[in-house]
Parts: C-alpha cells; structure tokens; sequence
C-alpha cells in the first residue's frame, strides 16, 4: 500500500468557490467536493472520458469524493450540472507504494471545450499549499482523447495537454510504464513538490524505469 497524504487533513482543505462567466453560461468551481455536495448535482451528457458513460462517471465521482486521501474539484452550472472536473487520488498500480505521490485526471465534458474551464480549475486547485508537500504524476493515455471531436490528431492532443500542464509547473519524464509504452502519443507528465523529501524523490526516479519485461530496465 502508498504511504499516502491526508489532503483533507492539511490547513488548506477549506471548500473553495469561484465564478467563470463563459460565452455559453456561467459556472461554479469548487474544490474539496465531499459526497453530499456531489450528490445534490448530476453529470452533463458529454463527461465520458474515462468510463463512457455519464453516470458510471458520475459513480466514479462520487466514490472518489468519499475518500479522506482524495481531492475533488468540480466546475458546475447554476441548474447543478457537472461539466468538467479535476481528481487527485493516490496513484497506484505501477507507481503503488510510492509515498506521497498522487495522480491528477482531468475532464471538460463535450459540449464545455475551448471556454477556459480545465485552465481555471488546475488554476483552482495549484493554489493549494498542501501540493507542495507531493509528488503529482499524470497519464496521457491517447484512448481517453475525443480526438475526433475536437478535429486533432493524436499528437497535437498530445501537445496540448502537454503546454496546459507546464503552465503548473507539470515536466515530461520517460517511464518504463506499460500504459505509456502502448502508444507513442501517450505522454507522462510529473510535478515535483517544493517540498517533498529527498528519500520520496529517490523512489520516484527509481521506479521511473523499473521494468520486469523490457532488458536493462
């Protein structure tokens, strides 16, 4: 099991609420969304990235804002309608046990691009102090792009999600990861805390290229 970071523990976890005027409607984003809150809106038909479906990920959400060790943030419309949202949970899988590291997901649902919501809501959540203290890694995986609907080939998503990211201090790192290895397109971001320990840094660049199937890894 990671060693994880109680973000809701930290002096920051204080639900915060902003205003986006956008050209199509106003919204709310909120960070630290607990169950209650989630349960009183319901997800906008075109949040499908990672489940396919609006109400698994809506499940997804909900179960994510029930953990002590998650971040929940959400942009909403006044009706209750969740449009876009930004995750951080523990990573797991490859990277489990690596103390203090934390993966991001992000999603503007299909009919909210281009109107600034996934800028504002990173925006939002890098204002946290209690980041600082972690090691935030994110996974381009081409398979979750619309790429389609958005007119782009794989590689200028791959770009795109690679400058919004480096606006909050996101690098790119190669990894042995086999997810990343499966599609060149894929990318790998991470974000180093000011303030993480040198020992959790250590970890991190160890397992970087931990590899049980590819030789000298």
């Amino acid at each position: 099991m990671s060693q994880t970071f109680s973000l809701l523990c930290a002096q920051d976890a204080i639900p915060r609420k902003r205003t986006l005027e956008t050209t199509t409607a106003t919204l709310f984003l909120q960070d630290f969304c607990a169950a209650p809150f989630v349960e009183s809106l319901r997800p906008d038909a075109g949040l499908r990235a990672f489940t396919h479906r609006p109400e698994l990920e809506y499940q997804l959400l909900g179960k994510i804002s029930q953990r002590a060790d998650s971040l929940l943030s959400l942009a909403y419309t006044r009706h209750g309608v969740i449009v876009g949202q930004v995750t951080l949970t523990p990573a797991e899988d490859y990277w489990q046990g690596l103390n203090n590291t934390y993966e991001i997901a992000i999603e503007v649902s299909s009919g909210w691009r281009k109107l600034g919501i996934a800028l504002q809501l990173l925006k939002l959540v890098f204002e946290l102090r209690c980041l600082d203290e972690l090691i935030i890694i994110g996974m381009g995986l081409s398979w979750h792009w619309d790429t389609d609907g958005l007119g782009l080939t794989r590689f200028a998503y791959r770009a795109v999600i690679e400058r919004l990211f480096a606006r909050y201090g996101f690098t790119e790192y190669l990894t042995a990861e086999q997810n990343i290895r499966m599609d060149p397109a894929n990318i790998f971001l991470a974000r180093i805390g000011r303030h993480v320990a040198a020992a959790n840094l250590n970890q991190f660049y160890n397992r970087l290229l931990q590899s049980d199937t590819l030789l000298g890894m």
